[in-house]
């Protein structure tokens, strides 16, 4: 005779089930204003370990957070009014220039299609301008299609950029906003055990930040010095494209190398090409072997495979904010999964 099984459900697991369909909905439907809540959250932890240092010296909580924004907002003003435009002006020159440099490589006397490659970018780079090189950044940031689309995206973006910047100030006003904002969304049980675990994180975040800013900074310097010395042309804009290089873990700084070589070869032939090609071999061994050991092994941070995979997750996803929000959710994550380890460990000893 076969048995018969019932499996019973209790009114209670379908109304929590309902529930969490129900927040995962709520949340999709309004995800525009959770991504600027979480960026609020980072932005708010970034600035606590300067707030903390200034308060050493009697600064009062409002000076240093009012102080650090307006500097932030400051930075991105000059960032795009100041020194994007000159840059995008280095970059029209260059794309002009690169139908020329590729039409002049030769690999054993051949030009493996090089020479066709030229042609082709000639008739596509002829009316490059700066103000085309402007209109392409503002559309990857703001996005197009067509004016009244454009405009409510553009007014959109600005609006979450300044909702943004208006949460993060007050949650970093107060004492410990971060953690009061988070008590908001945690169960009782659960906010003792989070907030430890986004200090933790936190750390972790503010360490690699302060390490690859560094790293980013110091490489730039010193690409950009033996350039001018060199009398190489986009100085400015080589030096950058390796602080943004060095940003990318693993495979950043070579692909800054690229253009750097190309345009060593246009300028100078194949001697400039052999200087300037020793010049990134020499800063990319310093990095690789000094340093970054130097900098890296002082500080507790996230592995770069992981910043790798995080950011390309990120942008897939999330675009800008996505890139933002990598690296923090990743050491939380990190974080978590160790805590389980140590959990399982804990149990079987």
């Amino acid at each position: 005779m076969n048995a018969t099984n019932y499996i019973s459900i209790k009114s209670s697991t379908v109304v929590k089930v309902i529930a969490v369909c129900a927040l995962a909905w709520g949340l999709y439907f309004i995800r525009d204003f959770v991504l600027v809540l979480l960026v609020a959250i980072v932005l708010a932890s970034s600035v606590e370990p300067p707030v903390r240092f200034f308060s050493k010296f009697g600064i009062p909580r409002v000076v240093s957070v009012a102080s650090i924004f307006l500097f932030i907002i400051a930075l991105v003003v000059a960032i795009a009014f100041i020194f994007v435009p000159p840059l995008a002006d280095d970059l029209a020159r260059f794309v002009k220039t690169l139908p020329k440099i590729l039409e002049s490589i030769r690999v054993f006397g051949y030009d493996l299609g090089f020479k066709d490659m030229a042609a082709t970018l000639s008739e596509l780079s002829r009316d490059i301008s700066k103000g085309q090189i402007l209109t392409v950044l503002k559309e990857s940031v703001f996005g197009s299609s067509g004016f009244f689309a454009t405009t409510s995206i553009v007014v959109g973006r600005i609006f979450n950029l300044v909702i943004m910047f208006v949460l993060a100030f007050y949650i970093a006003l107060e004492e410990n906003g971060v953690h009061k904002v988070l008590r908001l969304f945690t169960p009782k049980d659960k906010q003792a055990y989070v907030e430890d675990l986004w200090n933790r994180a936190q750390r972790k975040i503010s360490l690699w930040m302060q390490g690859q800013l560094l790293l980013s900074l110091l490489v730039a310097l010193l690409v950009y010095v033996p350039l001018l010395v060199l009398n190489m042309p986009y100085a400015a804009l080589l030096a950058v494209l390796a602080f943004v290089g060095e940003l990318i873990p693993m495979v950043g700084l070579t692909l800054a190398t690229i253009p750097a070589l190309f345009i060593a070869w246009s300028h100078g032939g194949v001697p400039l090409l052999g200087v300037v090609a020793l010049v990134y071999f020499i800063v990319s061994q310093l990095e690789n072997h000094v340093l970054y050991p130097k900098v890296m092994n002082k500080m507790v941070g996230v592995p770069s495979v992981i910043v790798l995979i995080a950011l390309i997750i990120g942008a897939k996803f999330a675009g800008i904010w996505g890139i933002i929000l990598s690296v923090p959710l990743a050491s939380i994550v990190m974080e978590f999964v160790s805590d389980i380890e140590k959990r399982k460990d804990h149990e079987q000893s």
